[in-house]
C-alpha cells in the first residue's frame, strides 16, 4: 500500500472511521496470517493471533507514532502473541502442530515423482522449523520467509541489530543441520 495512502487510512481510523480500519487490515491480514501461521504451525491458533494482532492495533491506534512502518508494529504484535501462545502452550500443553498448510506449494503441474519430493522437503523443512527455539523461529520467519530486512526484523522483534543477526545465524544453522541429518530425532535412543 501507498505510505500515503496508509497515512491517510490511520489518521481517519483514528478519528473512528470503521471503513479506513478495516482497509488496513484488509491490506495487512495475510501477511499477519502467514507469520503467525509459520510460527504456529495450527490455522486455528494463527487466526488467533491474527485477532488479536488487530484488536491490539485497534485499541492503540492512537499510541501509534509512525516511527516505523505499520507493518513492521504489525509483524511485532503477531510475534509477540505468537511467542506467548507458544509459551502458554508449552506450559499447558498442546497438540502436535502440523504445518501443511501453511506453506503449500503452487501447484505448476509437477510430476507425481517431483510433487512426493517437494511435499517430502516442505513438511521436513517444516517440522525443522517447528523444533527451533521460538525466539529463532520467529528472526526466521521474518527475515527468510517473510523477507523483511535486517533492520525491520530486528525493530520489529525489539532487537539490536546485532543480536538480530545472531539468532538469524544460529537459526539458519540449526535449521541446515537438521536438513542434513537424515535421521528422525524421535529414533534416535
Amino acid at each position: 500500500m501507498n505510505p500515503d495512502k496508509e497515512k491517510d487510512l490511520l489518521a481517519a481510523a483514528r478519528s473512528g472511521d470503521r471503513r479506513s480500519f478495516e482497509q488496513l487490515v484488509r491490506s495487512h491480514q495475510s501477511h499477519v496470517y502467514s507469520l503467525a501461521l509459520r510460527m504456529l504451525g495450527d490455522p486455528a491458533d494463527a487466526e488467533d493471533v491474527l485477532q488479536e494482532t488487530f484488536i491490539a492495533l485497534y485499541q492503540n491506534l492512537g499510541r501509534f507514532q509512525e516511527r516505523s512502518r505499520l507493518s513492521t508494529y504489525l509483524y511485532r504484535l503477531a510475534a509477540n502473541f505468537a511467542l506467548m501462545k507458544l509459551r502458554h502452550l508449552r506450559t499447558h500443553g498442546g497438540p502436535g502442530r502440523d504445518l501443511a498448510a501453511a506453506a503449500e506449494i503452487p501447484d505448476l503441474r509437477p510430476s507425481p515423482l517431483e510433487h512426493a519430493v517437494r511435499r517430502e522437503l516442505r513438511d521436513r523443512l517444516q517440522q525443522a522449523l517447528l523444533r527451533l527455539p521460538p525466539d529463532e523461529r520467529a528472526v526466521l520467519v521474518l527475515r527468510d520467509v517473510e523477507g523483511l530486512g535486517g533492520r525491520e526484523t530486528a525493530q520489529a522483534l525489539k532487537l539490536s541489530l546485532p543480536a538480530m543477526k545472531s539468532r538469524l545465524h544460529r537459526g539458519r544453522e540449526a535449521l541446515r543441520r537438521m536438513m542434513l541429518d537424515r535421521t528422525d530425532p524421535e529414533d534416535s535412543p
